[in-house]
């Protein structure tokens, strides 16, 4: 028997996927997640999209990312880790910067746990300097988290980039993100993203 990490009931492995994984989730909570696989551009970098940012994935993030509730990281990206580390294979992931802060509050910086189960190469090579929260912003001034991230200087960079993120609205973190490697001569840069979702000007 396991525990289910979303709803804490006891299950039994019932389908294929269950039988030849260590299953986290129950089937009924397993149908709860809707996988698009959304392929986008962000300044002319190739993006892809695993969810729309519907409710069920805002209140799943809140709760581990706002909740500190640690053992949801291992749940997002689990069902598709096989063919995700397939596809970037051979990349480095470098995570969207979280405040220092903030990661300490929380004890973990959500999106390194939330790719982690890829098992690809990491590396922390963004500093965000300010608090700058997007969701307290509209579209507009969002812009503005450019002049808060930083590259780290001492970071050897690779020459092939995942960035990876947990929820792209603007896109001006992952874009800030792109420029700043490009003047590093990065050109090889792949984008992959948690959800996705878009934010009308207001």
């Amino acid at each position: 028997m396991e525990t289910c990490k979303l709803c804490f009931r006891k299950f039994r492995p019932k389908s294929l996927y269950t039988y030849t994984h260590k299953a986290l989730i129950c089937e009924k909570c397993m149908k709860r997640f809707k996988p698009k696989f959304i392929r986008f551009k962000t300044e002319g970098i190739k993006g892809l999209s695993i969810f729309n940012y519907d409710e069920f994935m805002r209140d799943l993030i809140y709760k581990f990312k706002g909740c500190f509730d640690y053992e949801l990281g291992k749940v997002f990206i689990d069902m598709y880790k096989n063919e995700l580390s397939f596809e970037y294979m051979g990349y480095t992931m470098i995570p969207a910067p979280s405040y220092q802060e903030d990661n300490e509050t929380r004890g973990f910086n959500h999106v390194v746990e939330i790719f982690k189960p890829l098992r690809l190469k990491m590396a922390e090579a963004f500093e965000k300097t300010y608090k700058f929260k997007q969701a307290e912003h509209n579209s507009k001034s969002r812009k503005n988290i450019s002049k808060y991230i930083k590259l780290n200087e001492n970071v050897s960079l690779p020459k092939r980039v995942l960035l990876v993120d947990d929820i792209y609205t603007t896109g001006a973190t992952i874009q800030t993100m792109i420029s700043l490697l490009k003047s590093r001569g990065i050109k090889d840069i792949k984008v992959l993203v948690l959800c996705k979702t878009t934010l009308e000007e207001n």
